[in-house]
């Protein structure tokens, strides 16, 4: 990463409004996709709330796929990296959370990936359950976790902060979240619209809280369960579907993460660390 593109272009220049001063210190270009997150800064400062409060949360409430995580899907791989990074960035800096301290959670030395592989593989058992329930919720393609416990993403609903809400993909570069949303009644109210019961969701979040899961995501040949990650760098199992080929190392996901580490620990059943 380029130091998360100088920490969010030193977060939005420190989110100040436009002056001659300010305008004298902007970058030669715009950071890529800078103008569709300038407009997410008031869920961003919203979620870090917390974080500013309870630094520690920090590595749990950034998880991939959580509120201060970001998806490109109208990126080319390359861009959503960049994008991305510009976003961490950003969230690092109203979260204040040091430079150095943004992934250290994650490149905690070199037993942390050993650690990582041992906590999944030896609940595969239950991982695999986990997997088969989240399969009958055909209406669903995303399950996420964070911290603090009770907040919960399915597809593109975000339930925190006392509210549901539906993040609307941004029209250049398909960010999500993004600055445009859709309010829900309440979960409930959202799930009926796919034919998934709330009990169903809440059993599989129950399990993703008891192995350490923060996603369950269904793919077109793969079910990824997401142990743990922030930003690119994620790591989890891959369970693939029939005969699809693994990933090799060197691969880059149509997200811009790139596969690290890719290892059979099972038929059919892959470890995979990202970045």
């Amino acid at each position: 990463m380029s130091r998360f593109l100088v920490l969010g272009i030193v977060t939005l220049l420190l989110l100040a409004p436009a002056s001659p001063a300010r305008a004298q210190q902007a970058p030669d270009k715009e950071p890529l996709g800078g103008d569709e997150i300038q407009q997410l800064i008031p869920h961003i400062r919203a979620a870090c709330k917390v974080v500013r409060e309870q630094p520690r949360v920090w590595p749990v409430r950034a998880f991939p796929y959580g509120p201060l995580g970001l998806e490109a899907r109208k990126a080319t791989a390359a861009q959503a990296d960049e994008i991305r990074n510009f976003h961490m960035g950003v969230a690092a800096g109203m979260c204040q959370i040091p430079q150095d301290q943004v992934t250290a959670a994650f490149f905690c030395g070199p037993d942390c990936p050993r650690n990582r592989r041992t906590h999944l593989v030896d609940q595969l058992p239950r991982v695999r359950e986990a997997a088969a329930a989240f399969d009958k919720l055909a209406g669903v393609r995303m399950l996420a976790i964070w911290a603090p416990i009770g907040e919960f993403r399915v597809n593109d609903v975000f339930v925190m902060d006392d509210k549901v809400r539906e993040a609307i993909p941004s029209e250049k570069f398909g960010l999500v979240p993004s600055g445009r949303w859709k309010p829900w009644a309440d979960v409930n109210a959202y799930l009926a619209t796919i034919g998934v019961k709330g009990a169903e969701v809440a059993g599989v979040i129950d399990e993703m809280q008891a192995i350490g899961l923060s996603a369950i995501i269904r793919e077109k040949t793969q079910t990824r369960l997401v142990g743990v990650g922030i930003g690119d760098n994620e790591s989890g199992l891959l369970l693939l579907r029939g005969d699809a080929p693994a990933p090799r190392v060197g691969d880059v996901r149509p997200d811009g993460n790139k596969y690290e580490v890719v290892e059979a620990v099972a038929p059919g059943v892959w470890f995979y660390e990202t970045s």
